[in-house]
């Protein structure tokens, strides 16, 4: 290889700047985020995970499955900044409810206050702590079905956020 010739990655496509420029090309072209995301999305640095929220283009995919699917009540594993949060509250309508569940306080609080900005509070439950213990606790309340769950908290309890989601 030239000296002169810039390192370009073996596949330029497998890095996260070009997926994020392509995230950033659907979410310009296809999706529009009004100013509550806009702050939702950027507020995500405050929270223990920065920049790890879903793009635009699946926040609205998000809502189109609810929307399809005619959720009215939706659980949420992992909230962050809330972001993914505002698009399932804004599916499930004025009379529908998200229950999300974060396990750091610090990023709940972040999330309730873009709640608060975005107009949809009232409709958002943030349960505080282990998703496995919340979830249990739902099931032993009796909470009624929910017609949606979005997981995407961490990655290795999958399994039993989807075993809880199925209870």
């Amino acid at each position: 290889m030239d000296e002169a010739e810039p390192s370009v990655p073996v596949n330029r496509y497998e890095s996260s700047d070009a997926w994020r420029a392509v995230d950033r090309y659907f979410t310009s072209t296809l999706v529009g985020e009004d100013s509550a995301l806009v702050v939702a999305r950027d507020s995500g640095v405050e929270t223990t995970m920065p920049n790890a929220e879903v793009a635009a283009n699946q926040g609205a995919f998000l809502e189109l499955l609810a929307q399809i699917a005619g959720a009215r009540r939706v659980l949420e594993f992992g909230t962050l900044a809330g972001y993914s949060t505002i698009w399932l509250a804004r599916a499930v309508g004025e009379q529908g409810q998200v229950v999300t569940l974060e396990l750091e306080p610090h990023n709940a609080a972040v999330a309730e206050a873009n709640f608060h900005a975005a107009g949809v509070s009232h409709r958002i439950e943030t349960i505080v702590g282990p998703a496995t213990e919340s979830a249990e606790r739902l099931i032993y309340d009796g909470a009624e079905p929910f017609d949606f769950v979005f997981i995407d908290a961490d990655k290795p309890n999958n399994p039993a956020y989807l075993a809880a989601a199925l209870k």
